[in-house]
């Protein structure tokens, strides 16, 4: 596997991991300035805030990538395979409709707050509220993946794990 496509296919975990970077360095100047210079910066509060909501949101689309959201699995795995599949994939369904309406108001959010400026950063509220709608369709395509991946495997004749995303 190229280093490009590993890179494409791990984008939310590495955007992800770039976020949590600028985070910690923040958080580090924050404590510095505040504790050790006695003269805070007015925009590390600020900053960290915004950038914990992106590790967050690109966090959770690479936990679908993963398959490690939350599951209780304990009826499905009692399922024939079919079963399994059948419940994977309707559940699957339901988190696709809850991410369209996600992207939904996202973008209508991310609309509203194209002219109100962040209060210390002075930059467009609407760049907190953009990864709403983007994370969304990124999750939207890594919940199709998943899906289709779940098929393949039932087709194939191989076991479908409990880890399969989103069971009940």
């Amino acid at each position: 596997m190229t280093h490009v496509r590993r890179f494409f296919l791990r984008f939310e975990e590495n955007l992800a991991a770039l976020c949590l970077g600028g985070l910690l360095v923040t958080l580090f100047l924050q404590v510095f300035t505040r504790f050790i210079t006695r003269d805070p910066l007015s925009w590390t509060e600020e900053a960290a805030r915004y950038l914990y909501v992106y590790v967050v949101f690109l966090g959770s689309s690479t936990a679908v990538t993963e398959r490690t959201h939350v599951a209780i699995d304990f009826l499905v795995l009692k399922l024939s395979p079919a079963g399994r599949l059948v419940v994977g994939l309707l559940v699957n369904v339901c988190v696709l409709f809850v991410l369209a309406n996600l992207f939904y108001w996202g973008i209508r959010a991310t609309l509203r707050q194209l002219n109100i400026p962040l209060v210390v950063l002075d930059i467009p509220y609407a760049w907190v509220y953009v990864v709403v709608p983007v994370t969304a369709v990124l999750m939207t395509v890594r919940t199709l993946a998943v899906m289709r991946e779940d098929v393949q495997r039932y087709r194939h004749g191989d076991a479908l794990e409990p880890e399969i995303r989103g069971v009940v």
